[in-house]
């Protein structure tokens, strides 16, 4: 799915942009979203909601699915955003 669908790939580039899960994949099973990463299954998110949020809000489900899975917090992998000039999350910018 993600060699052929562009939309969906570039939305993980811009997970894997935001957050260093360990080996984090998707694979879509019907319109349901499933992640996984190295310590095995994080959560399912439906296909439609997958495509209308932004990336950093996917990271934040995720982080907060991880945490519930693996008892541990997944902000240990958010990568540091400190090369950029603004913060690229703010509609300030």
């Amino acid at each position: 799915m993600m060699g052929t669908d562009e939309e969906t790939y570039l939305k993980m580039v811009a997970l894997w942009s935001i957050t260093g899960m360990p080996d984090l994949k998707s694979s879509m099973v019907g319109g349901v979203f499933k992640f996984t990463c190295a310590k095995g299954f994080i959560a399912n998110m439906e296909a439609t909601l997958f495509y209308n949020i932004e990336p950093i809000e996917v990271v934040r489900f995720l982080e907060t699915a991880f945490e519930k899975q693996f008892g541990e917090s997944a902000l240990v992998y958010r990568k540091k955003l400190s090369g950029f000039k603004k913060n690229p999350f703010s509609s300030q910018n």
